[in-house]
């Protein structure tokens, strides 16, 4: 794991996990950058419109963790 990144533990049905790891094998990916890139697709598509207070709230917490 990189300096500033934090992991997450996502549960799957052995199938899919294998399809998908399959799938990463073949593309010549790694799992957890496929994985954190459609978490930020879904992210953009899903954002909440938070008020200025709770983006900043994020916005220092993430910035703490990373240094």
């Amino acid at each position: 794991m990189a300096q500033g990144e934090a992991s997450i533990r996502v549960y799957l049905s052995p199938e899919t996990k294998d399809r998908f790891k399959t799938a990463c094998f073949f593309k010549g990916l790694n799992m957890s950058d496929v994985t954190a890139e459609l978490i930020e697709d879904w992210l953009a598509k899903n954002d909440l419109d938070l008020p200025t207070s709770q983006k900043n709230v994020h916005s220092s917490k993430s910035k703490k963790s990373e240094g």
